[in-house]
């Protein structure tokens, strides 16, 4: 990987990251302006203008942009942060001239046309009424209003819907002109390309970016926190949020790598502290976690929980107890050594993909004015010391300068009172915790991660090597070594589709509790185990199959060759985690309802596959989840596991002969025995379907679908065209529903293939009175594609954009051995994935029109959740 900067004559600063692991292209802009940079009345305009470089340029018109990205297989986006906003195209290198084109056009010509900009107010309005149904948005807003007085990092990013509505194109043209300087931006190239041919490619492109005057902006500092803050709001949600808050310094200051290693041992994977004691051991939690946001002004250390209302006492409670041995003695050297192998880690993952090393390199360069800042990062990691991290736990850790908010159904006095004196609580534990002298402790020995990049390697020239193991099991392989990542998944045929109808969540149960001990390990011993070689393992468990899945870097290989075949062999499934995982699962669907989405989603699934498998809710019901304990789960796992019915995908930087080996002998004992049923009978909805469920929220969740096809159906290609029509920023839906009627934020075609039968519709999020239309335009997209060819053109920029996103997806070791294993237990060839394009090219127009008439000739289902019944 080599690595180039050079400026341009009108002052645009470039990074070029050579990088030939796959022959893909990410081109980013990191334009230094954020909504910390607006002045009064211009809250939210930096993420309008995020929205309108999209709406048009001088060459592209309405919706142009993203076509022709996408008639090039490639992706683009953009988002807006506090302190940048940044625009991005990954695409096939043989299309880079498309990426530069794309956002040369959007920083340097956009033509912010008055009818466009309010198109637009709309579509931004749509997402910040979405927004305030989103408890997580809502939770974190009261944190950063509360935590930030003075401070613009306490003003949504999003804005306000009253600046959206009523600001003026001259107002947007200004800010555009006076903060979109190439001075004040970043261009990121990362990707397969000769530097010397892409620095002209870019001059060309971006050296016609005008050199207007940057409008220097000042922020409001904080005032020092002085006292404690606390704010409780009520809200519809079922589960309850708290965040804890302190003030820390911002991105370059020198406690920053020791606030960040302590974030990771406090509240980051199963083996952190709070994780261990709060979530797995105390089950006083449905999730929590620490974290560090350093930006470029003064950040915060957080400590999040999610929980019941009813559990907060006893999480509060034991969050104290947590939180004083953490100030009383300095973190041992296991798990500074941990927290190190993880930090290190991401150098590796973050070269997996050209998107993920110009997305590191992009945020280095903006924020500390080095794109290589990660391994000076990594030094002054190295360095610290035990006494180090608990100096500055003390010092940061400090009440005065703590904020606490609660987002629950409870009464606001109610919730305020309990906050304020735990508050006090935790100063007593505070003050009692800086008193111990804490005896001295060992530096951890941290092992230097070294591995060198293999040069070219693309994804392509490996081949699949499939091995049959003498228990019946089999291997398929593919092998790389452009990264030192490894990607192990192992899959069942089952799942949902097999489970008895009286206990329903077998599948999920299983899932959450495969990974929670062996015969010889604990649960703990399982998350030490995986956390300490920057690994990841999970279950995974759906409507057809159920199975592990597991990531690490390859200088823990043989760890991860041991654990794996623990954990898939010899699970123990602990009563204490699986009551645990029950009452959580419990919970998340009594809170079913904060997400109306996921409940449109659920209705939807009941009505379309009514009499199948696939229409249980895969969490279960309280009814059903009654049934499910330590002895059925087993009885369902062993159901499926037969040799015979076990498939390993083996992906990325690994040693085949070592795999090959263990897995014989380890699938050696699995009796071949009988496989769960092959078929479920499904005809589809013999009506058309309404369902409606009322729930007051800001929008209405509206689904529109039909019976589609299963994983082995030859005409499964033309569908996915069919829905690349409609899909993506260029597509029929995002063009007609969103860029021209401004009715949603969020619109999208759905689509689901599996083994017996499957669906195909769309999906649209928007205000209630605007339901009844979103309705009747997508009727009207639907018959469209059932009664008129599409032309070449969007016949091209179909199949060309889902093949540019499945060679982008395939940089991901993890990606390609999903894509190999459930094409093989699904009864399609593995090396499919490989043939993909040429599956696709071979679709018409007419294939998709015949296939779109038959679809869109059934019985429908129509689902909405929201306020009011849009039909």
């Amino acid at each position: 990987m080599r690595t180039k900067k050079l400026k341009l004559k009108n002052g645009l600063p470039v990074l070029l990251i050579e990088n030939h692991k796959s022959p893909v292209v990410s081109v980013q802009m990191w334009v230094k302006t954020g909504s910390a940079d607006e002045a009064r009345g211009e809250e939210g305009i930096s993420h309008f203008i995020e929205h309108l470089v999209f709406k048009g340029t001088e060459k592209f018109g309405v919706g142009e942009i993203a076509s022709t990205v996408e008639a090039a297989g490639g992706e683009l986006n953009a988002y807006t942060s506090f302190d940048q906003t940044v625009f991005y195209v990954t695409i096939s290198k043989q299309f880079s001239d498309v990426g530069l084109e794309a956002v040369s056009e959007m920083m340097g010509f956009p033509k912010f046309d008055p009818a466009e900009i309010d198109n637009e107010r709309e579509v931004v309005i749509e997402e910040i009424k979405r927004s305030n149904d989103s408890p997580s948005r809502q939770a974190s807003r009261l944190l950063f209003s509360t935590v930030y007085k003075k401070h613009p990092y306490g003003i949504p990013v999003i804005g306000f819907d009253k600046i959206v509505r009523n600001v003026s194109r001259k107002k947007l043209l200004g800010y555009y002109t006076s903060r979109y300087v190439p001075s004040n931006m970043l261009l990121v190239v990362a990707g397969d390309f000769e530097s010397k041919t892409m620095s002209a490619q870019v001059d060309e492109r971006f050296g016609r970016l005008k050199a207007f005057k940057l409008r220097k902006t000042s922020r409001q500092p904080e005032p020092k926190q002085e006292k404690p803050r606390v704010i409780a709001k009520k809200a519809p949600f079922e589960e309850a949020q708290i965040h804890l808050a302190w003030r820390i310094p911002g991105a370059k200051h020198k406690d920053v790598p020791a606030l960040d290693v302590l974030a990771l041992i406090l509240g980051q994977g199963d083996s952190s502290r709070l994780v261990r004691k709060l979530r797995l051991e105390n089950q006083v939690v449905n999730s929590i976690g620490a974290s560090s946001f350093t930006p470029i002004d003064s950040g915060m250390f957080t400590v999040s929980l999610n929980l019941s209302p009813e559990q907060a006492p006893a999480a509060l409670a034991a969050l104290t107890e947590e939180l004083a041995e953490f100030l009383s003695e300095a973190p041992t050297a296991d798990e500074i050594s941990k927290a190190i192998v993880n930090l290190e880690s991401e150098e590796f993952y973050s070269i997996e993909t050209v998107d993920g090393s110009a997305r590191k390199a992009g945020s280095f360069e903006t924020l500390m004015g080095d794109h290589d800042y990660f391994q000076t990062f990594l030094k002054q990691v190295n360095a610290l010391t035990p006494m180090d991290l608990l100096k500055a736990a003390r010092k940061y850790l400090a009440p005065s300068a703590l904020t606490a908010v609660s987002l629950s159904t409870k009464a606001e006095k109610e919730t305020t009172t309990a906050l304020r004196t735990w508050v006090k609580s935790y100063a007593a534990a505070y003050a009692d915790a800086v008193k111990v002298r804490p005896p001295a402790a060992k530096k951890a020995a941290v092992k230097k991660l070294k591995w060198k990049l293999a040069g070219k390697a693309f994804v392509e020239d490996a081949g699949v090597d499939r091995v049959r193991l003498k228990s019946g099991a089999t291997i398929l392989f593919r092998a790389s070594s452009a990264t030192p990542i490894l990607s192990v998944k192992a899959a069942f045929l089952g799942g949902l589709r097999i489970e008895p109808a009286a206990s329903v969540g077998l599948t999920e149960m299983l899932s959450r509790a495969w990974t929670t001990g062996t015969k010889t390990l604990t649960e703990d011993d399982i998350a030490q185990k995986v956390e300490a070689m920057a690994g990841s393992l999970g279950a995974f468990g759906g409507r057809n199959s159920a199975g592990l899945s597991m990531q690490a870097i390859s200088p823990f290989e043989n760890q991860a060759l041991d654990l794996f075949v623990d954990v898939l062999c010899n699970p123990s499934l602990p009563v204490a985690a699986i009551d645990r995982e029950k009452a959580v699962l419990l919970e998340q669907l009594k809170s079913r309802e904060d997400n109306p989405a996921q409940v449109a989603s659920q209705l939807f699934i009941e009505a379309m596959f009514a009499g199948h498998p696939y229409g249980r809710d895969p969490m279960g019901t309280v009814q059903t989840l009654a049934h499910v304990n330590d002895a059925s789960i087993s009885a369902h796992l062993k159901t499926m596991s037969k040799a015979k019915n076990l498939t390993f995908a083996i992906a990325g930087c690994v040693d085949k002969k070592k795999w090959v080996e263990r897995l014989t002998s380890a699938t050696a004992g699995m009796g071949a025995g009988l496989l769960p049923p092959s078929t479920f009978a499904h005809a589809g909805p013999s009506r058309d379907e309404l369902r409606f469920k009322q729930l007051a929220r800001e929008q209405s969740h509206i689904i529109i679908g039909y019976k589609g096809l299963t994983l082995t159906d030859p005409r499964r290609y033309a569908l996915q065209v069919a829905q690349s029509v409609l899909a993506g920023q260029g597509g029929r839906l995002f063009l007609e529903l969103r860029d021209k009627a401004s009715l949603a934020y969020s619109v999208s075609p759905m689509r689901m293939e599996g083994v017996d039968t499957g669906y195909f519709g769309a999906y649209i999020g928007c205000s209630p009175e605007k339901g009844e239309k979103a309705i009747a335009m997508l009727h009207a997209e639907f018959s469209k594609l059932a009664t008129v060819r599409i032309g070449e053109a969007e016949l091209d920029r179909a199949q060309r954009y889902l093949i540019g996103r499945h060679d982008i997806d395939l940089q991901r070791a993890s990606a390609i051995g999903s894509s190999l294993l459930f094409n093989e237990i699904y009864g399609i060839d593995a090396e499919e994935t490989f043939q993909y394009p040429d599956r696709l090219r071979a679709v018409s127009a007419e294939d998709v029109r015949s296939l779109a008439e038959g679809i869109f000739a059934q019985k429908s289902v129509l689902c909405a959740v929201g306020p009011r019944q849009p039909w």
